[in-house]
Protein backbone atom coordinates (compact mmCIF):
# COMPACT_ATOMS: atom_id res chain seq x y z
CA UNK A 1 0.00 0.00 0.00
CA UNK A 2 2.83 2.38 0.83
CA UNK A 3 4.67 1.72 -2.25
CA UNK A 4 1.08 2.47 -4.33
CA UNK A 5 1.18 5.92 -2.53
CA UNK A 6 4.15 6.88 -3.04
CA UNK A 7 4.37 6.03 -6.71
CA UNK A 8 1.01 8.06 -6.59
CA UNK A 9 2.82 11.21 -5.00
CA UNK A 10 5.83 10.87 -7.72
CA UNK A 11 3.24 10.84 -10.52
CA UNK A 12 1.25 13.55 -9.09
CA UNK A 13 4.95 15.90 -8.64
CA UNK A 14 5.43 14.86 -12.44
CA UNK A 15 2.09 15.98 -13.39
CA UNK A 16 2.70 18.97 -11.49
CA UNK A 17 6.04 19.78 -12.83
CA UNK A 18 4.60 19.63 -16.30
CA UNK A 19 2.11 22.15 -15.88
CA UNK A 20 4.58 24.08 -13.89
CA UNK A 21 7.07 23.85 -16.90
CA UNK A 22 4.23 24.75 -19.57
CA UNK A 23 2.51 27.41 -17.84
CA UNK A 24 5.96 29.31 -17.60
CA UNK A 25 7.07 28.24 -21.22
CA UNK A 26 3.56 29.75 -22.35
CA UNK A 27 4.51 32.84 -20.16
CA UNK A 28 7.55 33.98 -21.89
CA UNK A 29 6.52 33.35 -25.44
CA UNK A 30 2.62 34.23 -25.40
CA UNK A 31 2.82 37.93 -24.18
CA UNK A 32 5.36 38.35 -27.46
CA UNK A 33 2.31 37.03 -29.50
CA UNK A 34 -0.39 39.10 -28.04
CA UNK A 35 1.52 42.38 -28.05
CA UNK A 36 1.95 41.37 -31.69
CA UNK A 37 -1.76 40.94 -32.19
CA UNK A 38 -2.37 43.97 -30.66
CA UNK A 39 -0.67 45.87 -32.90
CA UNK A 40 -2.34 44.18 -35.62
CA UNK A 41 -5.98 45.44 -34.02
CA UNK A 42 -4.96 48.53 -33.60
CA UNK A 43 -4.03 49.14 -37.08
CA UNK A 44 -6.85 47.02 -38.66
CA UNK A 45 -9.43 49.70 -36.23
CA UNK A 46 -7.42 52.50 -37.18
CA UNK A 47 -5.99 53.36 -33.72
CA UNK A 48 -2.50 53.63 -35.96
CA UNK A 49 -1.50 53.59 -39.52
CA UNK A 50 1.03 51.98 -41.60
CA UNK A 51 2.92 55.38 -41.18
CA UNK A 52 2.63 55.19 -37.68
CA UNK A 53 4.49 51.53 -37.99
CA UNK A 54 7.14 53.13 -40.41
CA UNK A 55 8.28 55.74 -38.01
CA UNK A 56 7.73 53.20 -35.21
CA UNK A 57 10.40 51.52 -36.75
CA UNK A 58 12.68 54.24 -37.37
CA UNK A 59 12.33 55.24 -33.87
CA UNK A 60 13.25 51.85 -32.73
CA UNK A 61 16.29 50.94 -35.44
CA UNK A 62 17.75 53.97 -34.83
CA UNK A 63 17.44 55.13 -31.00
CA UNK A 64 15.76 53.12 -28.63
CA UNK A 65 17.38 49.62 -29.99
CA UNK A 66 21.08 51.42 -30.17
CA UNK A 67 20.45 52.97 -27.11
CA UNK A 68 19.49 49.50 -25.40
CA UNK A 69 22.63 47.95 -27.15
CA UNK A 70 25.04 50.46 -25.73
CA UNK A 71 23.95 50.26 -22.47
CA UNK A 72 24.23 46.04 -21.98
CA UNK A 73 27.38 46.12 -23.85
CA UNK A 74 28.91 48.64 -21.05
CA UNK A 75 28.13 45.79 -18.68
CA UNK A 76 29.97 42.60 -20.84
CA UNK A 77 33.29 42.01 -19.87
CA UNK A 78 36.02 42.45 -22.31
CA UNK A 79 36.87 38.70 -22.89
CA UNK A 80 33.44 38.04 -23.88
CA UNK A 81 33.94 39.75 -27.14
CA UNK A 82 36.65 37.00 -27.77
CA UNK A 83 34.57 33.87 -26.92
CA UNK A 84 35.95 32.48 -30.39
CA UNK A 85 34.38 28.97 -29.83
CA UNK A 86 30.68 30.50 -29.63
CA UNK A 87 31.58 32.99 -32.70
CA UNK A 88 32.46 30.43 -34.43
CA UNK A 89 29.80 28.22 -34.03
CA UNK A 90 27.16 31.02 -34.93
CA UNK A 91 29.05 31.68 -37.97
CA UNK A 92 29.06 27.98 -39.64
CA UNK A 93 25.86 27.45 -38.24
CA UNK A 94 24.41 30.59 -39.76
CA UNK A 95 26.36 29.14 -42.98
CA UNK A 96 24.82 25.79 -42.46
CA UNK A 97 21.92 26.77 -42.24
CA UNK A 98 21.88 28.43 -45.34
CA UNK A 99 23.25 25.24 -47.23
CA UNK A 100 20.32 23.57 -45.88
CA UNK A 101 18.02 25.98 -47.14
CA UNK A 102 19.75 26.16 -50.59
CA UNK A 103 19.62 22.10 -50.74
CA UNK A 104 15.48 22.15 -50.15
CA UNK A 105 14.55 24.62 -51.96
CA UNK A 106 16.18 22.74 -54.91
CA UNK A 107 13.53 20.11 -54.44
CA UNK A 108 11.09 22.19 -53.13
CA UNK A 109 10.87 25.37 -55.26
CA UNK A 110 10.82 25.23 -58.69
CA UNK A 111 10.37 28.61 -59.28
CA UNK A 112 13.99 30.25 -59.93
CA UNK A 113 12.25 33.46 -59.13
CA UNK A 114 10.93 32.34 -56.03
CA UNK A 115 13.86 29.93 -54.57
CA UNK A 116 16.05 33.28 -53.25
CA UNK A 117 12.97 34.60 -50.88
CA UNK A 118 12.61 31.07 -49.98
CA UNK A 119 16.57 30.46 -49.02
CA UNK A 120 16.63 34.19 -47.70
CA UNK A 121 13.45 33.43 -45.12
CA UNK A 122 14.59 29.72 -43.93
CA UNK A 123 17.54 31.04 -42.76
CA UNK A 124 17.24 35.05 -42.16
CA UNK A 125 15.74 35.31 -38.07
CA UNK A 126 14.59 38.25 -36.70
CA UNK A 127 16.79 38.34 -33.81
CA UNK A 128 17.04 41.84 -32.76
CA UNK A 129 12.87 42.19 -32.09
CA UNK A 130 11.41 39.19 -31.12
CA UNK A 131 14.85 37.42 -30.55
CA UNK A 132 15.85 39.80 -27.51
CA UNK A 133 12.77 40.02 -26.59
CA UNK A 134 12.26 35.84 -25.81
CA UNK A 135 15.53 36.25 -24.41
CA UNK A 136 14.76 38.75 -21.55
CA UNK A 137 11.47 37.22 -20.93
CA UNK A 138 13.44 33.81 -20.31
CA UNK A 139 17.03 35.25 -18.81
CA UNK A 140 15.57 38.64 -17.31
CA UNK A 141 18.18 40.08 -19.53
CA UNK A 142 19.34 39.93 -22.89
CA UNK A 143 22.77 38.78 -21.64
CA UNK A 144 26.30 40.02 -22.16
CA UNK A 145 26.04 37.88 -25.30
CA UNK A 146 23.19 38.82 -27.60
CA UNK A 147 25.06 42.19 -28.76
CA UNK A 148 27.95 40.07 -30.01
CA UNK A 149 25.71 37.85 -31.82
CA UNK A 150 24.17 41.40 -33.50
CA UNK A 151 27.30 42.43 -34.30
CA UNK A 152 28.62 39.05 -36.01
CA UNK A 153 24.99 38.38 -37.55
CA UNK A 154 24.02 41.36 -39.11
CA UNK A 155 26.53 41.22 -41.15
CA UNK A 156 26.49 37.79 -41.92
CA UNK A 157 22.70 38.22 -43.20
CA UNK A 158 23.17 40.77 -45.64
CA UNK A 159 26.03 39.15 -46.94
CA UNK A 160 24.96 35.94 -47.31
CA UNK A 161 21.25 37.44 -48.57
CA UNK A 162 23.26 39.54 -50.97
CA UNK A 163 24.91 36.20 -52.43
CA UNK A 164 21.70 33.94 -52.69
CA UNK A 165 19.77 36.70 -54.94
CA UNK A 166 22.94 36.77 -56.73
CA UNK A 167 22.28 33.06 -57.77
CA UNK A 168 18.92 33.45 -59.28
CA UNK A 169 18.87 37.03 -60.25
CA UNK A 170 20.35 38.31 -63.41
CA UNK A 171 20.50 41.80 -63.14
CA UNK A 172 21.59 41.41 -59.30
CA UNK A 173 24.87 43.95 -60.10
CA UNK A 174 22.44 46.42 -60.96
CA UNK A 175 20.62 46.54 -57.36
CA UNK A 176 22.41 46.10 -55.14
CA UNK A 177 26.63 45.14 -54.28
CA UNK A 178 28.79 43.47 -51.70
CA UNK A 179 30.24 46.99 -51.28
CA UNK A 180 26.88 48.70 -50.65
CA UNK A 181 26.24 46.13 -48.14
CA UNK A 182 29.76 46.37 -47.04
CA UNK A 183 28.96 50.55 -46.37
CA UNK A 184 25.73 49.68 -45.10
CA UNK A 185 27.24 47.27 -42.30
CA UNK A 186 29.47 50.39 -41.44
CA UNK A 187 26.72 53.12 -40.87
CA UNK A 188 24.33 50.56 -39.36
CA UNK A 189 23.46 52.33 -35.63
CA UNK A 190 23.36 49.37 -34.02
CA UNK A 191 27.00 48.06 -35.28
CA UNK A 192 28.00 51.96 -33.99
CA UNK A 193 26.15 51.55 -30.89
CA UNK A 194 27.83 48.20 -29.70
CA UNK A 195 31.49 49.78 -30.97
CA UNK A 196 30.73 52.60 -29.06
CA UNK A 197 30.01 50.39 -26.11
CA UNK A 198 33.53 48.76 -26.65
CA UNK A 199 34.99 51.87 -26.40
CA UNK A 200 33.43 52.78 -23.38
CA UNK A 201 34.64 49.25 -21.57
CA UNK A 202 38.20 49.86 -23.04
CA UNK A 203 38.32 54.01 -21.82
CA UNK A 204 36.23 52.89 -18.60
CA UNK A 205 33.96 55.65 -19.37
CA UNK A 206 31.39 56.58 -16.51
CA UNK A 207 27.75 57.62 -17.85
CA UNK A 208 26.22 60.33 -15.61
CA UNK A 209 22.93 59.25 -13.76
CA UNK A 210 21.53 62.20 -16.07
CA UNK A 211 22.32 60.52 -19.11
CA UNK A 212 21.87 57.19 -17.90
CA UNK A 213 18.08 57.62 -16.49
CA UNK A 214 17.72 59.41 -20.25
CA UNK A 215 18.92 56.22 -21.93
CA UNK A 216 16.93 54.19 -19.59
CA UNK A 217 13.41 55.44 -20.97
CA UNK A 218 14.48 55.09 -24.72
CA UNK A 219 15.68 51.33 -23.82
CA UNK A 220 12.53 50.35 -22.18
CA UNK A 221 11.05 51.82 -25.45
CA UNK A 222 12.75 49.43 -27.90
CA UNK A 223 10.98 46.14 -27.49
CA UNK A 224 7.21 47.31 -26.75
CA UNK A 225 7.35 49.05 -29.39
CA UNK A 226 8.91 46.94 -31.80
CA UNK A 227 6.87 44.09 -30.93
CA UNK A 228 3.36 46.45 -31.91
CA UNK A 229 5.11 47.68 -35.26
CA UNK A 230 5.52 44.22 -36.38
CA UNK A 231 1.84 43.06 -35.55
CA UNK A 232 1.11 46.55 -37.14
CA UNK A 233 2.89 45.08 -40.55
CA UNK A 234 0.60 41.85 -40.89
CA UNK A 235 -0.90 41.21 -44.06
CA UNK A 236 -2.66 37.76 -43.96
CA UNK A 237 -4.20 38.32 -47.12
CA UNK A 238 -1.91 36.39 -49.77
CA UNK A 239 -0.29 34.15 -47.82
CA UNK A 240 -2.67 31.45 -49.02
CA UNK A 241 -1.33 31.99 -52.60
CA UNK A 242 2.24 31.10 -51.25
CA UNK A 243 1.16 28.47 -48.47
CA UNK A 244 4.01 25.58 -49.58
CA UNK A 245 6.81 27.23 -49.59
CA UNK A 246 6.06 29.60 -46.59
CA UNK A 247 5.14 26.12 -44.63
CA UNK A 248 8.31 24.31 -45.75
CA UNK A 249 10.48 27.75 -45.27
CA UNK A 250 8.73 27.89 -41.43
CA UNK A 251 9.61 24.09 -41.08
CA UNK A 252 13.08 24.63 -41.74
CA UNK A 253 13.25 28.24 -39.77
CA UNK A 254 11.25 27.16 -36.72
CA UNK A 255 11.87 23.51 -36.12
CA UNK A 256 14.69 21.95 -38.18
CA UNK A 257 17.67 24.41 -38.30
CA UNK A 258 16.86 25.25 -34.37
CA UNK A 259 16.85 21.84 -33.14
CA UNK A 260 20.30 20.96 -35.35
CA UNK A 261 21.86 24.33 -33.10
CA UNK A 262 20.89 22.85 -30.06
CA UNK A 263 21.88 19.78 -30.52
CA UNK A 264 25.19 20.51 -31.42
CA UNK A 265 25.25 23.19 -28.49
CA UNK A 266 24.83 20.46 -26.15
CA UNK A 267 26.85 17.97 -27.62
CA UNK A 268 29.42 20.95 -27.42
CA UNK A 269 29.75 21.84 -24.19
CA UNK A 270 28.31 25.67 -23.91
CA UNK A 271 26.58 26.92 -21.10
CA UNK A 272 23.15 26.76 -20.23
CA UNK A 273 22.84 30.58 -21.01
CA UNK A 274 24.48 30.06 -24.44
CA UNK A 275 22.37 27.05 -25.68
CA UNK A 276 18.96 29.15 -25.17
CA UNK A 277 20.61 32.14 -27.22
CA UNK A 278 21.91 29.58 -29.49
CA UNK A 279 18.08 28.72 -29.60
CA UNK A 280 16.92 31.78 -30.00
CA UNK A 281 18.87 32.78 -33.14
CA UNK A 282 18.00 30.12 -35.31
CA UNK A 283 14.16 29.11 -33.90
CA UNK A 284 13.03 33.21 -34.12
CA UNK A 285 10.67 33.86 -36.92
CA UNK A 286 11.83 35.16 -40.19
CA UNK A 287 12.86 39.04 -40.21
CA UNK A 288 10.72 41.60 -41.83
CA UNK A 289 13.92 43.30 -43.43
CA UNK A 290 13.76 40.08 -45.53
CA UNK A 291 11.15 41.31 -47.56
CA UNK A 292 12.77 44.68 -48.32
CA UNK A 293 15.81 42.69 -49.37
CA UNK A 294 14.00 40.51 -51.05
CA UNK A 295 11.92 43.44 -52.77
CA UNK A 296 15.15 45.25 -53.39
CA UNK A 297 16.65 42.71 -54.94
CA UNK A 298 13.58 41.09 -57.58
CA UNK A 299 13.08 38.48 -55.42
CA UNK A 300 9.53 37.34 -54.85
CA UNK A 301 7.65 39.77 -52.72
CA UNK A 302 4.80 37.22 -52.15
CA UNK A 303 6.63 33.78 -51.15
CA UNK A 304 9.11 36.41 -48.83
CA UNK A 305 5.88 38.02 -46.95
CA UNK A 306 4.20 34.64 -46.80
CA UNK A 307 7.27 33.19 -44.51
CA UNK A 308 7.18 36.44 -42.46
CA UNK A 309 3.40 35.89 -41.59
CA UNK A 310 3.78 32.08 -41.32
CA UNK A 311 6.56 31.43 -39.19
CA UNK A 312 6.09 34.68 -36.68
CA UNK A 313 2.21 33.09 -36.32
CA UNK A 314 3.55 29.35 -35.85
CA UNK A 315 6.33 30.61 -33.63
CA UNK A 316 4.55 31.39 -30.36
CA UNK A 317 3.72 27.42 -31.02
CA UNK A 318 7.46 26.70 -31.69
CA UNK A 319 8.99 28.84 -29.13
CA UNK A 320 6.24 27.03 -26.25
CA UNK A 321 7.33 23.75 -27.35
CA UNK A 322 11.43 24.41 -27.18
CA UNK A 323 11.20 26.42 -23.75
CA UNK A 324 8.81 23.70 -22.01
CA UNK A 325 11.63 20.96 -23.11
CA UNK A 326 14.39 23.45 -21.82
CA UNK A 327 12.22 24.02 -18.63
CA UNK A 328 11.73 20.08 -18.35
CA UNK A 329 16.14 19.67 -19.07
CA UNK A 330 16.73 22.48 -16.69
CA UNK A 331 18.20 24.47 -19.48
CA UNK A 332 16.09 27.38 -18.28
Amino acid sequence: MGIKQNKYIRSKGTSNNMLDNFIFSLGVAAPIFLVMCIGYLLRRYKFIDSNFAQMGNKLVFYVALPVRLFNEVRTIKMENFFDLKFISFIIIGTLLSTALAWFISKYSVKNNSQRGSFIQGSFRGNFLYLGLSLMENIAGTIGEKAPIVIAVVIPLYNILSVVVFSLYQADYESRVSIKDQIIKIIKNPLIIAISLGVVSIALNIKIPIVASRTMGYFENLATPLALLNIGATFDLQNVSEYIKPALIASGLKLIISPTIAVIAALLMGFEKLDIILIYILFGVPTATASFIMASVMGGDEGVASSIIMVTTLLSVITMTLFIFIFKTLGIV
